[in-house]
């Protein structure tokens, strides 16, 4: 289906382009938004992603999945609009802070999700992508490896320290 879809993008029709972009779009500003931590930023990110990708769709190769390709583009878009930001404000961007998860706190298991989102609030960029990637885009190491550039080994070992980080934040028992 999806390569259907691709094959018919790549020959300009719109209709399979914009059946693209809803099946990502929210995985895809969940991934800006785990970096840039700014709803506005991330939702401009994530249009400005959609629009390389419009521009650029016949360059995909099909070596990896169009997903990949994708996550890619908006994590690049990302890191330089953080770039952009901390080179014009000279301010650190998680200054910005924004309150974008949708549990309330009004039960135990939204009160666990609250600290959980809130661990994960204060990682720095690089970390708060990388979860997003392994846990909400589900994406496999190796295709992060392709989206972020960094090697295998090393996201094995940010994964584990950041899981173990959480957890003993969390005062959860980790195990690796």
């Amino acid at each position: 289906m999806e390569s259907n879809l691709i094959k018919r993008a790549v020959e300009n029709d719109p209709e399979a382009l914009t059946k693209l972009i809803d099946a990502y779009k929210d995985i895809a500003y969940n991934i800006a938004l785990s970096i840039v931590h700014n709803k506005l930023d991330a939702q401009d990110i994530t249009q400005e992603s959609f629009l390389k990708v419009f521009i650029n769709i016949s360059r995909f190769r099909n070596e990896s999945g169009f997903s990949t390709w994708l996550y890619r583009i908006v994590y690049n878009e990302s890191l330089q609009h953080l770039k952009k930001m901390k080179k014009l404000n000279g301010l650190d961007v998680n200054l910005f802070k924004n309150e974008y998860y949708a549990c309330d706190g009004k039960n135990a298991l939204d009160e666990k999700y609250l600290q959980l989102y809130d661990q994960i609030d204060k990682l720095n960029e690089l970390d708060r992508s990388l979860i997003t990637l392994f846990y909400l885009a589900e994406k496999s190491m190796k295709e992060i490896s392709s989206i972020t550039g960094m090697s295998l080994a090393n996201i094995k070992v940010h994964l584990h320290r950041i899981r173990k980080r959480i957890a003993q934040n969390l005062n959860f028992t980790y195990e690796s």
